[in-house]
């Protein structure tokens, strides 16, 4: 009988630990996105440095990206979970008053570890 009950805690404690082992690792598992905002302006021409934000209304609460276009026009955003976001791109001219170019979008990252694109047109 002791044996019996030696074998069974023994085989009990180690699909435990199993068990453990994968639960604590699955909570390490990349859930973060990677959204991908090209900024064009009406003649097709990419746009540096332009301001791009992203906003989502989630039940968790309002979510909020901002970042700057690279030399190429692309802003790169990691997103920390799924969602669809309004994506919003302006740039100041330094030319004068009321110069600011600006543009409308969406962007859906539904899948965790997913790359998702999307393209705005900023108009004056």
């Amino acid at each position: 009988m002791k044996s019996f009950l030696l074998k069974f805690t023994a085989a009990f404690s180690i699909v435990l630990l199993i068990f453990a082992a994968t639960s604590i690792s699955s909570c390490k598992k990349d859930q973060s996105c990677r959204g991908n905002v090209w900024v064009y302006d009406t003649v097709s021409q990419k746009v540096p440095l332009a301001t791009v934000r992203l906003d989502a209304y989630t039940i968790n609460g309002d979510v909020t990206y901002t970042a700057k276009t690279d030399g190429n026009g692309l802003a790169v955003f990691d997103i920390a979970l799924p969602a669809i976001f309004n994506v919003y791109a302006y740039k100041d001219d330094m030319t004068g008053v009321n110069t600011r170019r600006e543009g409308k979008g969406s962007l859906n990252v539904d899948e965790p570890r997913k790359e998702n694109w999307t393209t705005v047109v900023i108009h004056q």
